[in-house]
This record gives structure tokens, C-alpha cells and sequence, in this order.
């Protein structure tokens, strides 16, 4: 990143005053039809009812004063979607009702409403049908952000559920050009920027998904103009550019809405003015950054930063340097302080040194004075590549990140039925996530000794994990319907990574399990500490204790298995005399409330548990089917009765205690 220090940060000072004025709702004709402006002195912006009720055109007037929205549709800020509909879905096109208006010279709104019909592209979504799209638009005098605010509310007879997706079609400068109309979105690895040319070893990443913070930016990088959009990190499921960077659009988590209840959520669209780039963004504050260094950990800095929704006091960032070869080295920099934010850009410059050799991540903390008298905190980090030979965070492979920080952890509000019950559906319900070896434990077989007899009533549904640049790993489906999740008898979890399940996923298992369903784990090279389950939300809800590593398998010496005194009624009627074996074993301790009931050498194999309010029951089975046994020794899942194990394995996850006459129940 080459440029002269002193003069990039005398060009990022520019000369503007701020701008604000008492705002103004009007109303105005747009091809026959009544669509209205918000004005406040900064920006001025048309609202069209019949065009989806997006916003069709938006001017900063320190940014030049061009209109930043094409007039030819699809073009628009807050532009209504659902994910499960094909582009551009049939909100886009819709007619909104107007159904408040506020005009107030502190702040105006304008209130819109939608009922989603559920059909598009010749399908009707029963899952989206008569949900009803509230939206509220509000300017205020004293900011220059616009705020949308959209809630969505389940009929009152009839759960649904959503993905919302928001986009927001734009030229930022008034004119698109590849090269240097840039986006800019936070994840684990740094800020990825991208232009619609020179997209480097990682091509455009239309889709990001490992986000680590709640906005996006698209800039003319020329006219150091542009939006930030703000959205609620907690709630998001991945940041979409498309690879021509004329749009910034904020995906949403699957929802689940319970009959009658509301989903809100809150954006903000602010203008930007001033900057090179955007390396983090908040409703207080929006900062940018200038670096270079000798490669050897000697160099110089400079942060910038404008207001945002909001315009606090004061700012503070205090500044680190960590050495990505040598992680432990963290050299602190120091702490710049902005006064008053404004419109106006302010810059501070830090020198360093002692930083080690590139590349280093910046690490800044900051501090503001909040308008509830409090201090707002966060944290953001950005990648500096310097001197490292290979571009964009990227090892030789050209796959592996050099380096990958820590996602925050999203504060999950989940809408679920009260209370959490199991719904039993005539027949057998099982839902399987596959993972690697999986069918060699023949589970299925076992199922269908007792039950899937092809019947219409019993359902299997298996689906597995995929991989893609777009969408990393995930599950081919989930039951994300919390009326589905709680019909289900069995759930089957094989080596499935604790990312495919993502947050969502864990949290709606156990619910699962604290509703009293039932679940097998089995083991696998892409299981327990290999699929980070570890510490989990999930993990906790399981009978072992794992260890969090990829290599969390253990090699025996054709160990045999052993059943123990405790498991006399899940064993009965087993013929052990076949000496099974297991040769690989993964690392884990039985909790004090889980039960092994099968060992090898003295080490656990299958230990199960009662766990949650309504004692779910758990069984994990850790034996991984790998290696051949000894000469004349049968391995474990070779075993003449091992499917009768997992069929009695089964019994007893669901709680079929009459299948056991011989113990006590």
C-alpha cells in the first residue's frame, strides 16, 4: 500500500463543515403515484411506495450531490427480500401501503406495510404466506443516517418461517467504475475489500460468512465517497457484494416465528465523506486507516475517523501490533484520541517499531462516550499484509488464511414455542446428519429391525455436510422449524463440525434435548474434538468430556470390547464371545452423569446419559471405524451382533423401556 504518508493524511482532513438542518417529509408525484422526500440539510432521499417501498433515490449533499441510485429498477436502498425466493422475489415490485406519516423538524417517519403473499416464480411458500412487513423509515435534524426499521409479525394462527434479506442497489459516486468502487466487509480474516476488477487469489467472495462485525461499506475509493450500512451483528448470517460491487446487502439468520409473534429488525444507511477505506463501523463512530511498515516491524500509522448515527464527544483507540509468525508478540502502539465527531474527517498518526517482521494485524480497542451516559466498547482488528510475498491473507495454497482471528460470539434471540414439547408424529421420525464412516456403524439397518418399514407415516430424513467458497461448511438442510425439530424420535449426529450447525444449529438441538428428545452421537475422523464440540453449548449436553483437537483419536492394540455391570439392561441378549475390537478410540472421559456401559481397555466405548429438565436421553458412541483387526478377530462394526447393539442403543434413546423385560426398569 504505497503513498506519501504525510501528504494521505493532510488529503483525509478535508475542509466540510456539518450539515444539518430541520428535517422535512413531503410528498411528491413519482409516474402518477404519490412517493415521498426526507430532507434534512445532509441528505435528501425519495421513498416510492409502489416500488416495493425502497428508497429510489438518495443524495449526499457533501458528497457531491449526485443521486447514488441508478433510476432504472432494480436500483434502491432497503430493498425487501426473503431468501427462499428466487431473485428478485415479489416484494421488489409490490405496492406498500402507507400507513403512518410524521413530520416533525426533529425527526420524521414514514411507516409502510406489506402482506406477504408467498408466491413467486409460479410457487406459493406456505412458510412465507400472509406474514405481514412493517417498515419504518426515520431522518432525523441532528444525524445524517437513515434508520429502517423492519418487523415482521406471524399471522396469529400459523408459525412461519423466514431468512429476511436486505439489499441495497447502488453507484456509489453517482457512477459505477470496476476499478475503483470498492467494498469493504469485517471477517476473522481482516477486512475484505473488493473491487469488480483485480478480485486477487479469492476471487470476488461475493458471499462472506465469517463476519465479525455488523457492517459494510461501498466507497468511490476516486471521490472518497459512499454508504455505510449498519446491522445487528447478533442477527446476521453472512455480508453479500456481488462480484460487480453495485450492491451491499445484509443476510439475515433463518427465524423462526411462533404464531402471533415479531421479528425486528434495525438498519442504518450513513453517508461517508473523506475516507480511503473503512476498517470498522458503529452507530458512534466510522474509522478508517492508512499503514506501512519497512516489513521489519518499523513503521507508521493513521486512523481517521467521522461521525456516524451518532455524534459522540470523544473517541479513543488504543492500538496494538500482533507478529503473525509469532503470535504471543504483541506490541502495544498506542492510544490516539479524537475530539467531538463530525462530519469532518480527523486523523492521528502513531509510529512503531519492534513489531516484528510482516505481516501484523492491527488491534484497536475503543472507547466512547455513549448517549446513555455510559462508555460504548468494542473491538476490531484488520489484516496488514506489507512485505508478506503472498496477497490477501493467503498462504502458498492459495486457501489457507495466514492468519484467522477469533469470530465474536453472536448473542442468539431465538423465537420458540412455549414451552419447549415434543410433538410425536404417528410412526417413526428420524433426522440424521451424516458425516465420514457413518454408515459403517449400520445404524439404518438397525432402525429397520424395529421400524421404517417403508411405511408413509416413517420418516428418515439424512443430509450431510457440503462445503462451497460462497457458503464454507454447512449442513444440506436443518430443521431450523422448531415444529419439525420437536416431532423428530431420534436424532442421529455423526462427524458433523460444530460450524455446520452453527449457532443456530447448536442452540435448537438442545432445546431438542432439553424438550426430552432423544440423540446418538457417533464417532468418526470428523467427530467430537475433531468437529470442535468441545466446549459447546452442545458439547455440554453430552455424557463425555472431549478433547478439543483434530487429532482426538487414540490408537489401541486391537483392544476388545467390554461390556460393563451398568449397562445390563441396553446389553441384554448380546453374545460377546466374538472378542469385537476397536482399534482407534477417541480421547474422552465419561461425565459423572453419563454412563459406560462398553469399554476397551479400560477406556470408555459407548456411554450414555439422562440429561435437561425432561431427562433427554444421550448416547455416544466413540469407537471410530478404522484399521484392521488381528487375524481371526472381528473389528467392532464387523461384529455378528453389532447391529443388534445399535437397535438396542436405539430402545433405549427413545425411551422404549418395555423392549428390556429382562431388567428393571
Amino acid at each position: 500500500m504505497k503513498f506519501s504518508f504525510i501528504a494521505g493524511v493532510a488529503v483525509m482532513a478535508i475542509l466540510a463543515c456539518q450539515v444539518h438542518a430541520d428535517v422535512t417529509l413531503t410528498q411528491e408525484d413519482c409516474a402518477g403515484k404519490p412517493c415521498y422526500r426526507l430532507d434534512n440539510g445532509r441528505v435528501s432521499l425519495r421513498v416510492d411506495p409502489a416500488r416495493g417501498g425502497a428508497v429510489i433515490s438518495y443524495r449526499d449533499k457533501l458528497g457531491g450531490d449526485v443521486d447514488v441510485v441508478p433510476e432504472k429498477s432494480p436500483n434502491g436502498l432497503c430493498i425487501d427480500h426473503f431468501q427462499s425466493q428466487d431473485w428478485p422475489g415479489e416484494m421488489l415490485g409490490a405496492t406498500y401501503e402507507v400507513i403512518d406519516r410524521k413530520n416533525d423538524p426533529q425527526a420524521c417517519a414514514l411507516v409502510l406495510r406489506y402482506t406477504v403473499t408467498g408466491r413467486w416464480g409460479g410457487n406459493e411458500e406456505a412458510r412465507l404466506k400472509d406474514l405481514v412487513l412493517e417498515k419504518t423509515y426515520t431522518l432525523r435534524a441532528d444525524s445524517p443516517a437513515l434508520e429502517c426499521r423492519i418487523k415482521i409479525t406471524a399471522p396469529k394462527k400459523d408459525s412461519k418461517l423466514l431468512a429476511y434479506w436486505q439489499q441495497n442497489i447502488f453507484f456509489a459516486g453517482g457512477q459505477y467504475d470496476r476499478a475503483t468502487d470498492k467494498s469493504f466487509r469485517p471477517t476473522t480474516r481482516g477486512v475484505r475489500v473488493k473491487a469488480g476488477e483485480n478480485w486477487g487469489a479469492t476471487g470476488p467472495e461475493s458471499f462472506v460468512r465469517d463476519i465479525s462485525a455488523g457492517w459494510l461499506a461501498l466507497l468511490d475509493t476516486q471521490r472518497k465517497t459512499g454508504l455505510v450500512m449498519l446491522s445487528d451483528y447478533n442477527e446476521l448470517d453472512a455480508l453479500y457484494a456481488n462480484g460487480g460491487n453495485a450492491t451491499l446487502e445484509s443476510m439475515y439468520r433463518i427465524t423462526y416465528l411462533p404464531a402471533g409473534q415479531a421479528v425486528e429488525y434495525i438498519a442504518y444507511i450513513v453517508p461517508v465523506v473523506g475516507l480511503d477505506n473503512v476498517v470498522a463501523a458503529t452507530t458512534n463512530y466510522i474509522a478508517g486507516y492508512r499503514m506501512k511498515s519497512d516489513g521489519h516491524g518499523t513503521g507508521q500509522l493513521a486512523l481517521s475517523a467521522i461521525r456516524s448515527a451518532n455524534a459522540p464527544a470523544a473517541l479513543s483507540l488504543k492500538v496494538s501490533l500482533l507478529n503473525v509468525q509469532k503470535p504471543a508478540q504483541v506490541t502495544p502502539v498506542g492510544t490516539v484520541a479524537f475530539a467531538a465527531l463530525g462530519d469532518q474527517v480527523q486523523t492521528k498518526a502513531l509510529a512503531f517499531q519492534n513489531a516484528g517482521a510482516d505481516p501484523l494485524v492491527l488491534q484497536v480497542d475503543a472507547e466512547c462516550p455513549a448517549a446513555t451516559g455510559t462508555v460504548a466498547t468494542n473491538r476490531f482488528e484488520e489484516y496488514y499484509n506489507g512485505a508478506y510475498s503472498w496477497g490477501e491473507n493467503m498462504t502458498v495454497d492459495m486457501v489457507t488464511p495466514v492468519y484467522r482471528g477469533e469470530r465474536p460470539k453472536q448473542k442468539l434471540t431465538l423465537y420458540k414455542p412455549e414451552p419447549l414439547k415434543l410433538k410425536p408424529l404417528p410412526g417413526m421420525q428420524v433426522w440424521y446428519a451424516e458425516g465420514l464412516l457413518d454408515d459403517v456403524y449400520r445404524l439404518t439397518p438397525a432402525m429397520q429391525m424395529s421400524y421404517l418399514p417403508n411405511s408413509a407415516v416413517d420418516r428418515l430424513d439424512r443430509v450431510f455436510t457440503s462445503y462451497s467458497p460462497n457458503w464454507l461448511t454447512k449442513l444440506s438442510s436443518f430443521p431450523y422449524d422448531y415444529e419439525r425439530l420437536l416431532s423428530y424420535d431420534l436424532i442421529v449426529l455423526g462427524g458433523v463440525k460444530q460450524e455446520s450447525l452453527g449457532n443456530i444449529g447448536q442452540e435448537m438441538l438442545g432445546d431438542y434435548l432439553r424438550a426430552g428428545g432423544g440423540m446418538i452421537v457417533l464417532g468418526g475422523p470428523a467427530a467430537y474434538g475433531a468437529a470442535h464440540l468441545g466446549g459447546t453449548p452442545l458439547g455440554e449436553l453430552l455424557p463425555v468430556t472431549m478433547a478439543n483437537t483434530a487429532f482426538d483419536t487414540e490408537k489401541l492394540a486391537d483392544a476388545v470390547l467390554q461390556p460393563t455391570p451398568t449397562g445390563a439392561s441396553i446389553l441384554e441378549d448380546l453374545d460377546w464371545s466374538a472378542k469385537p475390537r476397536v482399534r482407534y478410540l477417541h480421547k474422552a472421559t465419561a461425565k459423572p452423569w453419563g454412563n459406560v456401559v462398553v469399554e476397551a481397555d479400560g477406556r470408555p466405548f459407548l456411554v450414555i446419559g439422562e440429561v435437561g429438565p425432561n431427562k433427554a436421553r444421550v448416547a455416544c458412541i466413540l469407537g471410530v471405524p478404522m484399521g484392521m483387526a488381528e487375524a481371526n478377530a472381528a473389528p467392532f462394526w464387523q461384529w455378528k451382533d453389532w447391529t443388534y447393539l445399535m437397535r438396542q442403543v436405539i430402545w433405549w434413546t427413545m425411551k422404549e423401556n418395555a423392549r428390556f423385560p429382562k431388567a428393571a426398569q
